[in-house]
């Protein structure tokens, strides 16, 4: 995706994720300096210094992308404490569209990964709250760039759900979420997916790199894209959208 393009939508809902984001993970505080890999490819001592002291709100996504790239171990009882003090700032960039990873959107939040098993209620719940918000949010994403190939939508709501993945989070409650969402803005979003759906061993499946160690969740997402139910929001978001830039992705999705 290309983020430079994207202006966010903050919408109330998301705002208020992001300030309950803070308020249940405002207790965790560094002191020292945050256990990191320092080897010469990783982080350096310097970065690692400056992510310990600044206030986490003044960290911006390059910095804070060191640390979802480069500080790569896990434990309970010393790294998890520090990586929920960053939590809340990651859902403010991510919600920014200037997701804090070299990787990509879907990599960001990957040490979350186990938290709806191992994290008390209320973290879980703020957590789930901002993938609600955020995923509600994205569907309005619909600006369109040109490509060889026609036009395209410029924001990739698989990789949205990529990140929930990745993240260990409740795929089944971001489908709701999604599917739950007005059209034609969710139809686009469905339809613009469909071109990533391909076909293994008799089961459709949403072909993306960052799935290859979910391919249950790959398949999932696939066949929920390829059901009739969304065949038919996508027709009727022909007649909804007064626009032919989107005829390209509508007609492709139902061929």
């Amino acid at each position: 995706m290309f983020w430079e393009d994207v202006e966010p939508i903050l919408t109330p809902r998301l705002s208020e994720a992001i300030a309950k984001a803070y308020d249940v993970f405002g207790k965790y505080r560094l002191s020292g300096t945050i256990v990191h890999c320092d080897c010469s490819v990783c982080m350096s001592a310097e970065v690692a210094a400056k992510l310990s002291s600044l206030p986490v709100k003044h960290i911006d996504a390059s910095l804070l992308a060191e640390y979802t790239n480069s500080a790569h171990g896990y434990d309970a009882e010393t790294i998890e404490p520090q990586f929920k003090h960053f939590v809340p700032r990651y859902f403010e960039l991510i919600a920014s569209c200037d997701p804090p990873s070299h990787l990509g959107l879907e990599t960001c939040l990957a040490r979350l990964c186990g938290y709806r098993e191992r994290w008390p209620k209320a973290e879980i719940e703020a957590v789930d709250a901002f993938f609600d918000a955020f995923v509600a949010a994205s569907v309005d994403q619909l600006g369109l760039l040109e490509w060889p190939v026609g036009m395209r939508l410029e924001f990739d709501m698989g990789e949205v759900l990529g990140m929930i993945v990745l993240a260990g989070g409740d795929l089944e409650r971001a489908l709701a979420v999604f599917g739950s969402s007005p059209d034609p803005q969710a139809a686009v979003h469905m339809a613009s997916m469909r071109l990533d759906v391909g076909v293994r061993r008799g089961r459709s499946f949403f072909q993306n790199a960052h799935y290859a160690d979910f391919p249950e969740a790959a398949t999932r997402i696939g066949e929920w894209l390829m059901r009739d139910e969304v065949a038919d929001r996508i027709i009727a978001a022909h007649e909804l959208l007064d626009d032919p830039g989107y005829d390209d992705i509508l007609n492709l999705a139902l061929g």
